[in-house]
């Protein structure tokens, strides 16, 4: 049979009253120093994540603001062509204006010599018609039979 030794129920006894203490003095401290820690670490990541979705906002950021900036330079590059292009086009406007103008004017004058040398040469042409009849008619006519004469002859030539 089984004695009853007093050294085991002191060492059931001294087992429980050190489980006790352990419990109390050592695992509840250690479970809450391992529970900081774990609270610790989960914040860590926590942050880490927070960062880690940060940069990927920024990044997307980044991305639509350079696909902007890409988009703005070929609306300046569009832009700066329409306006040379334009700037071309009044250009040489302005040139076929002053080329036309330039054409008028040479026109215009070409008419003026030409009608001047017309002019001149009729006044020559009466001079030598009044001439001739002078000889024909033997006699000098009066100044103002010239004039009527040279008056006459210049209006049948220009047809008025």
């Amino acid at each position: 049979m089984l004695k009853f030794d007093w050294n085991m129920l002191f060492m059931l006894i001294n087992l429980i009253i050190f489980f006790v203490l352990m419990r109390v003095f050592l695992f509840k401290p250690i479970k809450k120093t391992l529970d900081k820690r774990k609270e610790l670490i989960d914040n860590q990541f926590k942050e880490a994540d927070d960062a880690k979705k940060d940069a990927e906002n920024l990044k997307a950021e980044y991305e639509q603001k350079l696909v902007s900036v890409e988009d703005e330079k070929a609306e300046i590059i569009s832009k700066a062509r329409e306006e040379a292009r334009a700037e071309y086009d009044r250009t040489m406007d302005r040139a076929r204006e002053d080329a036309q103008k330039l054409k008028d004017e040479a026109i215009r004058t070409a008419n003026l010599q030409a009608e001047s040398t017309k002019r001149a040469v009729k006044e020559e042409i009466a001079q030598v018609a009044i001439q001739a009849a002078e000889k024909v008619v033997g006699r000098e006519v009066s100044t103002k039979t010239d004039s009527d004469i040279f008056d006459e002859f210049l209006n049948e030539g220009s047809g008025k």
